[in-house]
């Protein structure tokens, strides 16, 4: 009795010859005949910042010279939550636009309205310390502001040193009351920082603190 032969049985060696041949002409690697191509990736959609933060909000950096850069406010919890606190406080949008009534009159004989920004902003990109105009603190809204203090925390009780503080973000602080003594590591020379004083931390900023006088401040995170 005669065995029988499947057909497909003949063919499915040829086939695999054949699909090999088309492969190597095509330049395609044996892995890739063999193995499902790799899944997709994502492409980010946000912008990273040369700490590779996650930008959420652009933002133009003064500068000295005629150019300005642009930069971004990054990701960090107690930053995505400063906006928030500084609308419950009775603030506005960061840097909305107000209309304002010029009180002299104008070449009509009526008063003149102009439109202001007004909101936190940054000041400076390096550490620094200035005396606060009150045109300054009604500029950048610092009534509304989030209000931090010294009083009832251990590490920032009066004599403490905390050394080597590195700044997680960029902060903008108006003291309302106390004196703080700042000594950044890349100078080392002391600075005091008192009632009336606006002053920038920029992210990175790396100095040891010692509390003089019990502090409290208005802040800005950025």
């Amino acid at each position: 009795m005669m065995r029988r032969t499947d057909a497909s049985s003949k063919i499915s060696f040829p086939w695999l010859l054949l699909s090999f041949a088309l492969c190597l002409n095509d330049k395609l690697s044996i892995s890739s005949f063999l193995l499902p191509p790799p899944l997709a990736t994502k492409t980010a959609t946000t912008t990273l910042t040369p700490g590779n933060k996650r930008c959420l909000h652009p933002i133009i950096i003064p500068s000295s010279s005629q150019n300005t850069r642009q930069s971004c406010l990054h990701y960090h919890p107690a930053v995505e939550g400063w906006e928030q606190k500084y609308i419950d406080g009775g603030g506005g949008n960061v840097n909305e636009s107000v209309e304002e009534e010029d009180t002299s009159s104008g070449d009509n004989g009526n008063a003149d309205t102009t439109t202001t920004t007004t909101g936190p902003r940054i000041l400076s990109t390096e550490f620094e310390v200035h005396s606060a105009t009150r045109s300054e603190l009604s500029t950048l809204d610092v009534k509304h502001w989030p209000i931090w203090t010294t009083f009832d925390k251990e590490k920032w009780s009066v004599g403490n040193l905390v050394p080597d503080k590195e700044m997680p973000y960029g902060e903008l602080s108006y003291v309302t009351e106390g004196k703080l003594e700042i000594t950044p590591q890349n100078t080392g020379v002391p600075v005091i920082v008192g009632e009336g004083d606006l002053v920038t931390f920029p992210e990175g900023f790396v100095a040891s603190w010692k509390v003089l006088e019990e502090l409290t401040w208005n802040y800005y995170l950025y």
